[in-house]
């Protein structure tokens, strides 16, 4: 069993919270990511069984970053950063990442700097 699993749980999935996390939060972005966020009300739960004090990560990826390949490695590497810092991040953050065109992120760690910027930017994290 992982130590930190990305579970099910902890993904934005239904159309209406990518919305709200879309039309009420805050934007910040750095070179190669956009950011939207926004923090969970008090008793929201985003249809899903757990609390709304949970951590949930969207992910989106235009065509324009890239072929298939590329496209499906940064969204691997986003979720295992994500999945790696999200103890970083306060509790209830609702976060849509979307890497920009011509993102250079190759490695994990450099997935996990650009997280930890983004966070940091947008004083969502600890």
């Amino acid at each position: 069993m992982k130590k930190f699993p990305f579970s099910r749980n902890e993904r934005l999935r239904l159309r209406k919270v990518f919305e709200s996390v879309f039309s009420e939060g805050a934007r910040t972005a750095t070179r190669d990511l956009a950011m939207w966020s926004r923090f969970a009300a008090e008793g929201e739960k985003d249809g899903a069984p757990q609390p709304a004090a949970g951590k949930k990560l969207g992910l989106v990826i235009s065509k324009k970053t890239g072929g298939a390949v590329r496209r499906n490695r940064l969204k691997r590497l986003l979720r295992e950063a994500f999945r790696l810092s999200k103890d970083g991040l306060k509790d209830g953050a609702r976060v849509i990442v979307y890497p920009k065109i011509g993102c250079r992120i190759q490695k994990l760690s450099e997935a996990r700097e650009a997280l930890g910027a983004l966070w940091a930017r947008a004083k969502i994290a600890q």
